[in-house]
């Protein structure tokens, strides 16, 4: 039995192991007098355990079974896949299991379960934090993952978000975000992965319960030095496709789990699948964004402010409510362009945008509708029946000095109103009402008469 290559365990029914054979040193890294004497469930992977202790009754009410399989923990912190083939000896009291190595196979299976759901979660996730939770789900079947972060950055920019963070407990260290961008850097611009031990440390005032994160470099090399096999890392894996960089994945857990040769090469073919998924969500998302979104201003664009407008409209049907619709035009732009180049005329319009923005935000929805014209909806009853205040305060805001490329300029703006159902029941009638009164408002100004809102007033 000695000379077998599968372990052979003998469990007593309390669950301790009276006897383990030599080949379970070569499966799990422990020696037979490592192990004899303590709880074998203590060795399970705690996500089957429950399964497993569920298992071991069944073999002690006398029912033989062969082919179970469960996840056990190498002494360097890696899983190690076994089938069991096991009976209960009522003589002896002790159940008797035969444990064969199936770790290669369950590899093999893992990489293709990786690729099938990193690719479905590539195509079906709603957005990058979704598609970042599968990819956790998927790794976390493959080794033990005490926290993840994924950062996506701008390639050009280098600006780095959060796209997803997950740790196990409050125990795990957990590095802040100034650190973690530092690190994430580090292994961008070096196009390898960035290997650190982490640990916290208590913080030295005993007054205190504070703690500090400390890392250290590891290299590979340091795993054949004597690196306990108990100490985490955190390795920082770039993710990189042919066109650009996408961000990083920082796994922290076991040392020898994460540096194992098969974790390497199943992480490295994780990281290439996934800077692919994110870069098709981010080209994806910019497309939405373009489609719907006024590049210069970031305003929604007439298409989207169209939607969102008989939406309101369709609401204010089925309330009986009210809103207004403002048509608002830049008086003279042309000039801008023309006298001082079309790079001043767009730092004015964003200005416009913002300040627009700012104005209407609390009340409404506001939007570029072409060139120069701005259109917004306000939907606060209150704001709606004091409608002509509410423009002269936004245009008052609006024509406050704008200072461009260390110039100041003021700009003059004129605006027409709809107000939902006074000037029409429909979004087609209220934009041609507003859209008529702005040039009427525009007209007067030119020529001294009262505009339109001092008519109001």
């Amino acid at each position: 039995m000695e000379l077998l290559l599968d372990a052979v365990f003998l469990v007593n029914r309390s669950g301790t192991l009276v006897y383990v054979s030599p080949a379970c040193e070569a499966i799990l890294g422990y020696s037979s007098q490592e192990l004899m004497g303590r709880s074998m469930i203590d060795f399970v992977a705690k996500e089957d355990r429950d399964r497993t202790i569920e298992e071991s009754k069944l073999v002690m009410a006398g029912r033989p079974r062969i082919g179970f399989e469960n996840r056990y923990i190498h002494k360097d912190g890696h899983y190690v896949h076994i089938m069991w083939s096991a009976r209960w000896s009522e003589e002896h009291g002790m159940r008797i299991g035969v444990a064969r190595d199936v770790s290669a196979r369950k590899r093999a299976e893992a990489l293709q379960r990786a690729t099938y759901s990193i690719s479905e979660a590539a195509h079906d996730a709603a957005d990058i934090r979704s598609l970042c939770k599968a990819v956790h789900d998927t790794l976390g079947t493959l080794f033990p993952i005490d926290a993840i972060v994924v950062a996506t950055c701008d390639a050009e920019l280098r600006v780095w978000d959060k796209a997803y963070q997950y740790r196990d407990s409050t125990e795990v260290p957990l590095l802040d975000w100034t650190q973690a961008e530092s690190l994430s850097t580090h292994a961008t611009n070096a196009q390898e992965p960035l290997w650190q031990l982490i640990e916290t440390v208590p913080d030295t005032d005993p007054t205190t319960d504070a703690v500090h994160v400390r890392t250290e470099p590891l290299s590979l090399d340091a795993l054949h030095d004597g690196v306990e096999a108990a100490r985490h890392a955190l390795a920082v894996l770039p993710m990189h496709t042919a066109r650009r960089a996408v961000g990083t994945l920082m796994i922290y857990g076991p040392v020898k789990a994460l540096q194992a040769e098969a974790a390497q090469r199943l992480l490295a073919f994780v990281c290439d699948q996934t800077a692919l998924a994110i870069e098709r969500k981010q080209l994806i998302d910019d497309l939405y964004k373009a489609a719907r979104f006024d590049e210069l201003t970031g305003l929604p664009n007439r298409r989207t402010f169209g939607e969102f407008a008989s939406e309101a409209v369709r609401r204010a049907q089925r309330t009986n409510g009210k809103l207004a619709l403002l048509f608002a035009d830049i008086d003279g732009f042309k000039d801008v362009n023309d006298s001082l180049g079309h790079a001043t005329g767009d730092l004015l319009l964003k200005e416009i945008g913002r300040r627009m923005k700012a104005g209407v935000t609390d009340c409404g929805f506001v939007a570029r509708h072409s060139g120069d014209e701005f259109v917004a909806i306000v939907q606060d009853a209150e704001i709606v029946e004091r409608i002509d205040f509410a423009v002269n305060r936004l245009r008052a805001e609006i024509e406050r000095a704008i200072s461009v490329n260390d110039a100041s300029l003021t700009v003059r703006v004129s605006v027409g109103v709809a107000v939902f159902p006074d000037d029409g029941e429909s979004m087609s009638e209220l934009i041609r009402v507003a859209d008529q009164r702005m040039y009427a408002n525009k007209a007067a100004r030119k020529s001294g008469g009262a505009s339109f809102l001092e008519r109001l007033m």
